[in-house]
């Protein structure tokens, strides 16, 4: 496996998919080492999928997804979480976002 050169900063973006089931990205938001907002959605006609950031170094580095991660992406009604370190990348479900 390949190792990566993540930035110190958080960073994450959502994705989605059109009505052609093409995948779509949102905007990069760029945060500090330990946060990221999501403050753009995509724009409309696209089902969101999923959110994804990464955990930097600076920030702990942590695969597992905190509270706050897995509240934000419920909040938002986002059906899978993906974390990505600078070792792997990992997707999760979010819970009570079945059929959504």
């Amino acid at each position: 496996m390949t190792k990566r050169n993540l930035p110190s900063n958080e960073f994450g973006f959502t994705t989605g998919r059109n009505a052609q089931g093409q995948l779509v990205r949102g905007p990069i938001g760029v945060g500090t080492p330990t946060s990221v907002q999501f403050t753009e959605k995509l724009p409309p006609g696209i089902k969101l999928e999923t959110l994804t950031h990464s955990h930097p170094k600076s920030g702990g580095g942590s695969i597992l997804p905190s509270r706050q991660d897995m509240s934000e992406a419920a909040r938002i009604g986002v059906p899978a979480l993906c974390i990505v370190t600078e070792e792997r990348a990992q997707c999760y479900a979010v819970k009570g976002t079945e059929g959504k």
